[in-house]
């Protein structure tokens, strides 16, 4: 009769054999890596920052504040001075800033009701939270919400990378990387 070893006198063997083949890798030949070359990235602007203002804070007060002016509804700037723009260029991550929020927007070229596929991520704005496509007419980009059917926002191309606008509600809105 064959004597078989039993499982629990194999696990020593086992170690030994994981260990050794551990071990092996660490003192081997070491990886060729490559090196890519290096990304294109956007010029740096340069400027000079205001003065900080001299004012003294003023006094808190319990009085309550005068009821302010609205805001003027922002615009659309004008698409005769806006670029020319394509659908891959709205492509990817951007920054969604309006009414002194900032928030992350992203596009794709996936299709979706109302245009392309779009969403937004860390917007406390339940418009700009709401945001599910985009789509290009002309120079103006539309922002949508509510499955696509929704205008939330539409801005132009100022710049290759910034987009001014405003909301549906009529506050300015900028999109820029």
């Amino acid at each position: 009769m064959i004597n078989l070893p039993t499982m629990r006198s194999m696990w020593p063997i086992f170690g030994v054999c994981c260990g050794a083949l551990m071990l092996s890798g660490c003192f081997g030949s070491k990886p060729q890596v490559q090196s890519l070359p290096p990304a294109q990235t956007a010029p740096v602007r340069v400027a000079a920052l205001p003065p900080p203002p001299d004012e003294q804070p003023a006094p808190i007060s319990d009085e309550p504040l005068p009821d302010a002016e609205p805001a003027p509804a922002a615009t659309v700037p004008a698409e005769s001075t806006a670029l020319e723009i394509g659908r891959t260029d709205m492509l990817g991550g951007w920054a969604l800033a309006s009414g002194g929020e900032t928030c992350q927007l992203f596009m794709s070229l996936t299709t979706w009701t109302g245009g392309y596929r779009a969403s937004t991520r860390g917007c406390n704005n339940p418009q700009l939270s709401g945001i599910s496509a985009w789509d290009l007419n002309g120079k103006t980009v539309t922002l949508k919400g509510g499955e696509g059917a929704v205008p939330v926002a539409s801005v132009v191309a100022t710049s290759p990378q910034n987009f001014n606008g405003a909301t549906a509600q009529g506050a300015a809105v900028t999109v820029s990387r």
